[in-house]
């Protein structure tokens, strides 16, 4: 269980769902674990309950300024970031046909969805080009590229564009020892997808009619992200898998 030793992690995102669930098996495999979030309850809260060492810290990733500080108070404590996943994400904005989107919610879901995840990799990569080594993990959607939701376009167009940012960085880092895959999941049962289905109940109700009729837990996410970020995938860089039990062949 301690295949990611003395490796600096660092999580976009690791207070709730599949990101609080990243911190925790991360962590108790031997990382140590940088995660961030909006909350400052939630995050102390997962960094309590987490064995292991995880550092929470509150950033809006809204935010360029914070995000700048708290990658460079990461590096300045740790000398190197060797796993990236960028996972943070809102669905909730700018749902609807895109001439119904408005224009403060369009600018809150880029920049959630897409300029932080632009960020966490700048300053990511900055470092791993100086190693020679490190792995990034973008969580996209199969709403991206590979399941069309009409009430979605705002939500997709930023899955696809980190899928596609993902692929273009892979290829332009693979010499330099790092490498860049995405993951795109179905629905899992987190806060995330309840509020997008609107209620726990319509959730449950939605998941029976799933390949396996039932939705991922987020720790089955998480499985593919610890695949991808070990060295068992040292020959996948710029790849999207998709998880979601057989979702987006329906």
């Amino acid at each position: 269980m301690n295949d990611f030793k003395d490796q600096i992690v660092v999580i976009n995102g690791g207070t709730s769902g599949i990101g609080r669930e990243a911190v925790k098996q991360f962590a108790e495999r031997g990382a140590t674990v940088h995660f961030t979030g909006r909350r400052e309850k939630e995050g102390n809260d997962t960094e309590k309950a987490t064995d292991g060492n995880v550092i929470f810290h509150q950033v809006d990733n809204t935010n360029r300024e914070q995000i700048a500080s708290c990658m460079a108070e990461i590096l300045e404590a740790e000398g190197r970031i060797d796993i990236l996943f960028n996972n943070a994400g809102v669905l909730s904005l700018g749902t609807g046909p895109l001439n119904r989107v408005k224009e403060a919610d369009w600018d809150e879901l880029i920049a959630t969805n897409q300029t932080a995840y632009f960020l966490y990799m700048k300053y990511a990569l900055n470092a791993m080009q100086k190693q020679k080594s490190g792995v990034i993990v973008n969580n996209a959607a199969i709403l991206g590229n590979d399941k069309v939701n009409p009430m979605l376009p705002a939500y997709s167009g930023t899955k696809a564009a980190i899928v596609a940012m993902t692929q273009s960085t892979a290829l332009r880092f693979a010499k330099m020892g790092v490498r860049v895959n995405a993951i795109s999941p179905g629905p899992a049962a987190t806060e995330l997808s309840m509020k997008a289905y609107g209620s726990q109940e319509a959730f449950e109700k939605a998941a029976k009619d799933a390949p396996r009729g039932s939705y991922a837990e987020p720790g089955e996410i998480v499985n593919a992200v610890r695949f991808l970020a070990s060295d068992d995938a040292s020959y996948i860089n710029g790849t999207e898998l998709v998880v979601d039990g057989g979702y987006s062949l329906k």
